[in-house]
């Protein structure tokens, strides 16, 4: 996705991690992942360049499907607001963790996995489905800088030990 994360990147940094994301590691609860969730760790990629403060918006629409309204802004965290509009569907109802977002009216489709989260729903690692991109999101549009560390060394961890990550919250 652009702005994942902005979940994610329509455009990632292709070749620079796993053959395949980690398998997600606990169930969703649908109802309590919609909301707002802000970007704090990210795998540099050109569809964010240059984005600051970016996070998203998750809403569920009545057919099971949701949309990511996923809003950024260029070039200083003041900067006008880049906004794209996501529509995504489930791919595993066993778990609800597995998703494939279409961007720009289904001209572009993405897989992402939420690879980890907090019971609490209060962070979590998501990845597109092979592993190129990765992302730490929270609730909250900041982190204590020593649970920032514990959580990008989870994300290593789990297999991103090649990605680049790009603090861009605190």
């Amino acid at each position: 996705m652009r702005t994942l994360a902005a979940i994610f990147a329509a455009v990632a940094v292709p070749g620079l991690a796993l053959a395949a994301a980690p398998e997600p590691r606990k169930p969703i609860e649908i109802d309590r992942f919609m909301g707002r969730w802000y970007e704090i760790v990210r795998t540099p990629n050109d569809g964010q360049k240059n984005c600051h403060a970016a996070s998203q918006l998750w809403s569920q629409r009545p057919d099971g499907t949701f949309d990511i309204a996923q809003s950024c802004r260029k070039g200083s965290p003041d900067g006008p607001v880049r906004l794209v509009q996501t529509k995504a569907r489930i791919l595993d109802p066993g778990t609800n963790a597995k998703f494939e977002a279409s961007f720009f009216g289904g001209l572009l489709r993405r897989k992402y996995w939420v690879i980890d989260r907090s019971d609490d729903y209060g962070w979590m690692i998501a990845s597109t489905s092979d592993g190129d991109f990765v992302a730490l999101l929270s609730r909250q549009p900041s982190m204590p800088d020593r649970q920032v560390q514990a959580l990008i060394a989870r994300m290593r961890s789990l297999g991103f030990v090649k990605n680049q990550l790009l603090i861009v919250g605190r």
